[in-house]
């Protein structure tokens, strides 16, 4: 397909410019004629392209972890101070939230790589999920980890 608008070099910049404005009115009314028809209807995924209903949980737990160990990081660990700010258990923390966040999207993406991302995944999540619970008052976060460390397991 030819991008190029075409330009009339023989006349003014006024010529050169009403050439621009028909080309993309042209442009414009075949677009809407081809809609109307149905043409570039989007289409429907086969029933061979649905996500399975695992994957589907395993990436609803990954996002979910994602949001929970980074927003407990930010807004309730940095807040807090003392222990939950330690280097170890914070960096833990956002490790864990951004492989959440990376298998989703492997998942997301289909890749054939998505199991061993998920693997890694799950360690970091019971990693995490350690060391909330020695922190002591970080349940709901533990909780998620667990949850998304065995969906991710069962993606391997």
């Amino acid at each position: 397909m030819n991008t190029q608008l075409p330009i009339d070099t023989r006349g003014s910049p006024s010529a050169a410019n009403a050439s621009r404005r028909r080309f993309l009115q042209n442009s414009i009314t075949a677009g809407a004629a081809l809609a109307s028809t149905g043409a570039l209807a989007a289409e429907q995924p086969s029933p061979g392209h649905q996500m399975a209903a695992a994957m589907q949980a395993a990436i609803k737990a990954c996002l979910d972890c994602h949001s929970m160990c980074l927003q407990t990081a930010m807004n309730y660990c940095l807040e807090k101070g003392g222990r939950h700010v330690g280097a170890a258990h914070l960096r833990l923390m956002l490790n864990c939230a951004e492989l959440c966040q990376t298998s989703a999207n492997f998942m997301l993406s289909n890749s054939p790589l998505h199991g061993r991302v998920c693997g890694a995944c799950a360690e970091v999540c019971e990693a995490c999920a350690r060391s909330c619970e020695d922190i002591g008052d970080l349940r709901e976060c533990r909780e998620e980890c667990l949850r998304c460390a065995k969906s991710c397991r069962s993606m391997t």
